[in-house]
């Protein structure tokens, strides 16, 4: 009788533990502290960019070839998010040139954040460079709701406004985004015979256009074969522009 009671009174517990317990639950999911109408609408939280430090580079100095008038213009982008990226680019560049003197970066971006320029200015301390700020409204409208995360940032679009942004006596950029590492003398790259082009770039062969184009496409945006659904595009990470 003793041990028929005792296992009342623990069925009696549990039974009572598992109510509480669905109490609970309903309280949580019928009364959500806030609503999912409200998450939306709430301001997204920003993150601060954690800047870096990275230890001084060494002076690179000009070989005896070079000359004063050789300047050769280097334009990438400038984002805290992928500065460790910037900062390994730039070494590669003044490490395989032979007149690392002469080379000018120009670096573009959305904001201008005194630490980052800091940051370039303490571990390289004898570069020429100059930053600019890049409008993102002048993009925002034309960047399309379709193409994954990583391409919407209108940072992407700064290098289709560089003869507006870059002073007019600049006549030929190369092109670099920031996670390029150069491992021959830039200069090889600065001397391409453009053959009277505007621009050269790498060919890019992988792009599948069949979600960008439809039926209802105009006729300024015709639709590829579909047969032949990937055609060729320019690699825009590595260009000579004049």
């Amino acid at each position: 009788m003793d041990r028929m009671a005792r296992r009342s009174s623990t069925t009696t517990t549990t039974a009572s533990s598992l109510l509480h317990l669905l109490g609970l639950l309903s309280i949580i999911l019928l009364h959500p502290t806030t609503s999912s109408s409200a998450i939306r609408l709430q301001k997204p939280i920003t993150t601060a960019v954690v800047v870096p430090s990275f230890r001084e580079a060494p002076a690179f100095r000009n070989g005896g070839t070079c000359t004063s008038d050789d300047v050769i213009h280097i334009v990438m982008p400038l984002d805290g998010n992928y500065i460790r990226g910037t900062v390994a680019a730039v070494l590669s560049i003044l490490q395989h040139s032979t007149c690392p003197e002469n080379v000018s970066f120009h670096f573009l971006s959305v904001h201008l954040d005194p630490e980052i320029s800091s940051l370039i200015n303490s571990t390289f301390p004898f570069l020429k460079f100059r930053a600019y700020e890049f409008d993102p409204t002048r993009v925002r409208d034309k960047i399309s709701k379709s193409i994954r995360q990583a391409l919407d940032q209108p940072l992407n679009y700064a290098r289709i406004y560089m003869a507006d942004i870059l002073p007019g006596d600049v006549r030929r950029v190369i092109y670099l985004d920031s996670d390029v590492v150069v491992v021959d003398d830039i200069a090889k790259l600065w001397c391409a015979d453009l053959a009277g082009e505007v621009l050269a770039a790498p060919e890019y062969c992988h792009a599948n256009f069949t979600s960008y184009f439809t039926e209802r496409s105009g006729p300024t945006r015709p639709s590829p074969p579909r047969s032949r659904p990937t055609l060729l595009l320019l690699h825009t990470g590595v260009m000579v522009v004049d």
